[in-house]
């Protein structure tokens, strides 16, 4: 039995923070997000361990292995992605939310009638085949017994839990979303608002798939860097590992996670993120209570309206309404 914790969250959420801390439990391996870093140039793109991306022992080992069971492999894309087709709006229809309406009912129809289509249950199969191998390889090259998958979607999970012989664990992690607005709004040139939206979206569908996994742990990012063994702790508990404190620098452990830049810093420091207080205008924030406050008022009793009242509990009100 492959024993899989899946991390599921927003991006811009700490997911690559959580990965590499809990890397360092020598019971637990993992690359963080696991379908391949796709911008990678493999003359220049070095693996967090160091070495160049094509040099990486790990990851040659991981090419050498998917060769004996007859895959392909490439850093940049391990094949363990469920593309069914190469549009990739198209894509998304098939694999995670149906479009306009969110329902996990016609979700579940779909699925049934896609895995009845030859090619894309072929498709299907290959990712299956390789996510297996990618995982049972890691475990075996670091002599763990857990294996982290940090890809963040939930709708991974419906695909995962279908798997022979897995036994898998949920974990959402959130973050303040007005830190996530913040990078969104830099990253995606959204405003506020529309930021606020997305997230809000990113949360439903998380908190509809869970209702699937009744059994998740829910993590906050900024619990993680205040209070870092406790909550590594009872991550740990949770995957079935006995709890070992924080080393005080998780770059002490030898990694192979393909996440953003601060893979390759020197100093594997826990620095919580709170950015978004001097970056965001107070428009920029007032947006953001603004869009909270109206899905609060539409959905009182909804998980996602606790969150936002979690976070934003120290927030001015929002303006009223005119009329």
């Amino acid at each position: 039995m492959t024993k899989v914790l899946f991390i599921t969250s927003s991006s811009f959420s700490g997911s690559t923070l959580l990965s590499f801390l809990l890397n360092t439990h020598p019971g637990i391996a993992t690359v963080g997000e696991m379908e391949g870093w796709r911008t990678a140039d493999l003359e220049t793109f070095r693996c967090s361990c160091g070495e160049l991306l094509k040099a990486c022992p790990f990851f040659t080992s991981m090419a050498r292995a998917f060769a004996q069971n007859g895959l392909p492999f490439d850093p940049r894309d391990f094949g363990t992605g469920y593309r069914l087709v190469s549009n990739l709006r198209i894509n998304r229809y098939l694999t995670e939310a149906v479009p306009v309406i969110r329902s996990t009912w016609l979700e579940t129809l779909r699925d049934a009638i896609v895995r009845h289509i030859p090619v894309l249950a072929g498709r299907i199969e290959r990712s299956n085949r390789a996510n297996l191998l990618f995982m049972r390889s890691a475990l075996a090259f670091k002599g763990a017994s857990v294996f982290v998958n940090a890809d963040k979607s939930p709708f991974r999970l419906r695909y995962l839990r279908a798997l022979e012989d897995i036994d898998l664990n949920v974990l959402y992690l959130t973050r303040d979303p007005r830190g996530v607005v913040m990078t969104l709004m830099e990253n995606r040139r959204w405003d506020a608002a529309m930021a606020t939206r997305m997230w809000i979206r990113d949360q439903e569908n998380i908190v509809r798939v869970l209702r699937e996994f009744p059994a998740h742990l829910h993590v906050y990012y900024e619990d993680l860097c205040d209070s870092v063994n406790e909550v590594l702790g009872r991550i740990h508990a949770f995957a079935g590992l006995p709890p070992i404190p924080f080393p005080g620098d998780f770059k002490s452990t030898e990694h192979h996670i393909l996440g953003n830049s601060m893979r390759l810093e020197n100093m594997g420091r826990i620095v919580r993120s709170e950015r978004w207080k001097k970056k965001l205008t107070a428009g920029d924030l007032t947006a953001i209570r603004n869009t909270a406050d109206t899905f609060i008022r539409d959905n009182p009793g909804h998980p996602v309206s606790g969150i936002l009242r979690r976070y934003l509990a120290d927030a001015p009100a929002a303006a009223p309404a005119t009329i």
